[in-house]
């Protein structure tokens, strides 16, 4: 592989990986883009590859997060065993269903449309204070949060994210972060921190399935991987310091504009 290329795959993984870990996420609407757009690999590469980058990216995450309290294990295991539901319901679907190359490249360009267009939704949310809202964050004790009252209301959400983190190759967190802020009522950096766990353990489930019945390119996934856990560690660290309003508005335009070019 061309050196150039090598340094191009690592600082996109890191650039991704801190893109993922701030906005809550998953890399793979990025990691996917980058292997199809740029390096012209099959979509169904792409995906497999995906899946085993964010399993890399994601658990660098997952353990910074877990090491500053913003996530509980006992709760990330529970919301993260439906979305692994999800993805074993996908692989068995698709073990009998073949979608084809352009198909799946229709669907994974309308779900980052949809990402990009949710994302200047929430930028644009953000920018109205709410005064109680602030309060209640302040007074948040993590492992005594009530999520068990709305739970049944969420589980079809993670079921959802599990079962497109499958078929696509992406985290899930654009479904994983609302379900847990909107209808659980996690503080936005503990919705972000916990979507960030359930996507380390579902990507463990699609990583062993998709290097058995997948065809997963190992060392582009490596050193995407590379700078991905680089990007992730520093992601969560700052994920704090910086105006999410602004960044979600950039990601968005981002994303849509990966959308449009590859419908075409």
């Amino acid at each position: 592989m061309d050196t150039v290329v090598v340094i191009i795959l690592l600082i996109a993984g890191f650039l991704f990986g801190t893109i993922s870990s701030v906005v809550g996420v998953g890399g793979g609407i990025f990691f996917v883009s980058i292997m199809v757009l740029l390096l012209l690999l099959p979509m169904n590469v792409a995906v497999d590859t995906s899946a085993f980058i964010i399993l890399i990216s994601s658990g660098a995450g997952f353990f910074t997060y877990f090491k500053e309290e913003r996530l509980h294990l006992k709760q990330v295991i529970i919301f993260s065993s439906f979305s692994i539901l999800g993805s074993i319901m996908s692989t068995i679907l698709f073990l009998f269903v073949d979608l084809g190359e352009s198909i799946l490249k229709i669907i994974f360009a309308t779900t980052i449309l949809i990402a990009g267009t949710n994302m200047i939704y929430k930028a644009i949310k953000s920018r109205r204070f709410n005064p109680s809202q602030e309060k209640y964050e302040k007074n948040f004790i993590l492992c005594d949060h009530d999520y068990q009252t709305n739970l049944k209301k969420s589980i079809p959400l993670f079921i959802l994210a599990g079962f497109t983190a499958n078929l696509l190759g992406i985290g899930g967190g654009i479904i994983n972060t609302p379900a847990l802020h909107i209808i659980l009522h996690y503080p936005i950096h503990n919705a972000t921190a916990i979507s960030t766990g359930i996507i380390f353990f579902t990507a463990i489930y699609n990583t062993i399935a998709k290097s058995i019945i997948g065809k997963i390119n190992y060392l582009i996934g490596i050193l995407i991987g590379i700078g991905a856990i680089l990007g992730s560690i520093f992601g969560a660290k700052i994920s704090g310091k910086i105006p999410k309003k602004t960044l979600q508005l950039l990601v968005a335009v981002v994303l849509m504009g990966l959308a449009i070019r590859m419908y075409f």
